[in-house]
C-alpha cells in the first residue's frame, strides 16, 4: 500500500501502535505521538506538514477520527469548566469521565490534520455492538476486544457520539479545530462495520460545517480495505481508491 501510494507522488508513514497488553487509551496516546512526530519531523524526510492526511481502515478509521476530536474536545472542556467546573459533555456520566480521562493524558499542544480519509470504519460503539448481536456474530468479532466490555463506557470511545454532543451543546464550533477535508469511503454491502457507520458521522460532520466533507459509497462491494486493493496499483478499484485520495 505504502509503495502505491508513494508512487503517485505521496509521503506515507505507517505507525505501529498500541500492543497485546495495551489499553484502547493507550494505543490512542500512541497514535497521537506518531502524528506529532510526523508534524515534527515531515520536513526532514521531504513531506509536508502543512498537508498530514491521516488514512485509516476499519479500527484505524477510527483512531483517525478519535484524533480529529482532541483538539475540539479540549476546547470544549476548557470553556464549559469555566462556567460549571465538571461540566459533562456526554449523555454517561462514566463514560464523560473516561473521555475526560483520555483527553488530560494528552498533555502535548495538537495540530489539526489538513485532512481525513476514513475507509470503512466503525464510529458508534453500541451500534456495533447491536448490529453483532443481532447476527449472533458477537463472540467472533473483534469488538469486544478492542473496545472492552464495559458498554456504559462506549460513548466515550464513538466518535458519531461526541460530534453529536459537541454540536448540540455548543453555540459555535470553530472549523479549523477539526480537519478542513474529511472523506468517508465504504462499500455498500460491507457486513463487517455497516454503511450506516460511515452515513452517520457523514451527516454529523456536515451539521458542524467542517469546510468539504464527501461520501464515496462503493455499491457492489462488500470490503473496501487499502491495503488488499492497492496491492494491485493497475486494478480498477485502486484505480479508483487512488483518485478518492488524490481528490483529498
Amino acid at each position: 500500500m505504502a509503495q502505491t501510494l508513494c508512487s503517485d507522488g505521496m509521503f506515507v508513514v505507517l505507525p505501529r501502535v498500541g500492543g497485546a497488553e495495551a489499553s484502547l487509551e493507550d494505543a490512542l496516546c500512541d497514535f497521537h505521538l506518531a502524528v506529532q512526530w510526523v508534524f515534527e519531523n515531515a520536513d526532514n524526510f521531504g513531506g509536508d506538514p502543512q498537508r498530514v492526511h491521516l488514512l485509516g481502515y476499519g479500527a484505524g478509521a477510527h483512531l483517525c477520527a478519535m484524533y480529529s476530536l482532541v483538539v475540539p474536545l479540549k476546547t470544549w472542556y476548557a470553556q464549559a469548566d469555566r462556567i460549571s467546573p465538571g461540566a459533562q459533555l456526554l449523555g454517561s456520566r462514566a463514560a464523560d469521565q473516561r473521555l475526560r480521562q483520555w483527553v488530560r493524558r494528552v498533555r502535548r499542544v495538537q495540530r489539526p490534520v489538513a485532512g481525513l480519509v476514513l475507509v470503512s470504519g466503525v464510529f458508534d460503539i453500541a451500534a456495533q455492538r447491536r448490529y453483532e448481536t443481532e447476527r449472533c456474530i458477537e463472540n467472533l468479532s473483534a469488538t469486544s476486544r478492542a473496545f472492552g466490555d464495559q458498554r456504559e463506557l462506549d460513548e466515550a470511545w464513538s466518535p458519531t457520539a461526541i460530534v453529536r454532543q459537541l454540536r448540540r451543546r455548543s453555540a459555535y464550533i470553530p472549523p479549523e479545530l477539526f480537519a478542513a477535508n474529511v472523506l468517508l469511503i465504504h462499500g455498500k454491502r460491507d457486513s463487517t462495520f455497516v454503511l450506516q457507520q460511515s452515513q452517520r458521522l457523514f451527516r454529523e460532520l456536515c451539521e458542524i460545517d467542517v469546510p468539504e466533507v464527501n461520501m464515496k459509497i462503493y455499491a457492489n462491494l462488500r470490503r473496501v480495505d487499502p491495503s488488499i486493493a492497492l496491492l494491485a496499483p493497475a486494478s480498477a478499484l485502486a484505480q479508483s481508491l487512488l483518485e478518492d485520495i488524490r481528490s483529498s
